[in-house]
Formats: C-alpha cells, structure tokens, sequence
C-alpha cells in the first residue's frame, strides 16, 4: 500500500523525499574500504545493498494538512502529524552534515515530551524547512 492512499479527503502532496545519499556516508565508505581490501568483498557489497534499501525505505511526505513518516521495507511503520498540533519546527547540522549539505528536521508537537517526527538526512534542509513553515502557517490561516 502507498503512503498517497492514507491521504484525507482534500490533501495534497507538497513535497515527497527520502534522506539524502550523504546521510550514508559513513556506511558507503566502510563498505568502499571493505571492497578495496577484497578479503571481506562480499561484506563490502552487502553494506552498500543494505543501507541503499534502507534509506529508500524511510520516505517523508509534507502535504498541506501534515507530515508523514513512513519506514519499512517488508514491514511499514507510519507516523504522522496534522499541522494544528504543531508547537515548533527545529533544523540541526553537524559539522560533517554542513560539509555534505544535509541536515535533520524535528517537529515537536503540543504535549510531546520531545520531537513527534524527526526527519533525518534531509538534503536542501532550509528549502524543505521553509515548505514545512510555510504549510504550517498556511493551515493556521484555515
């Protein structure tokens, strides 16, 4: 089942995307390392097989009512938030994460002792921050 088919009556996709590439970073360049020394080839190949599935299993989706999280490859767990209940939208970026131009995203909600959504790899995070915020405002104006 697609995430397009849990939409409300009236919802539209902003935007849809799963984590950049960079946010493996790490992992792609173990993987790399582990091909370059031909003893473990196999373990190399199967890093960069597991990690591309994973990261294109975690999609995020801004629509004009919420943000959706879904992540799973066989299985599918699903988390979402309308934007009424939004209290705060925070960005973060470490140092290498600045360098690779991502970022991650944490969409803190009314009565959540901490973030209800936390998108995390995103590439181009102030232009998908700023869809959110503008979203956000536009459902305060409905």
């Amino acid at each position: 089942m697609a995430i397009e088919d849990n939409l409300y009556a009236g919802e539209k996709v902003i935007r849809r995307f799963h984590p950049s590439p960079w946010s493996y970073w790490a992992w792609y360049l173990l993987a790399i390392f582990c091909v370059l020394l031909i003893l473990p080839l196999p373990l190399g190949v199967i890093i960069i097989i597991w990690k591309e599935l994973e990261r294109r299993a975690t999609t995020y989706m801004i629509t004009n009512k919420r943000i959706i999280k879904e992540v799973g490859l066989l299985g599918k767990a699903t988390s979402s938030t309308i934007y009424q209940r939004v209290t705060d939208i925070r960005s973060s970026q470490s140092f290498i994460q600045r360098l690779l131009g991502i970022g991650n995203i944490y969409i803190n909600t009314a009565g959540g002792e901490g973030p209800e959504i936390i998108m995390r790899g995103i590439g181009d995070l102030l232009a998908v921050k700023k869809i959110i915020e503008q979203a956000w405002s536009e459902s305060k104006n409905d």
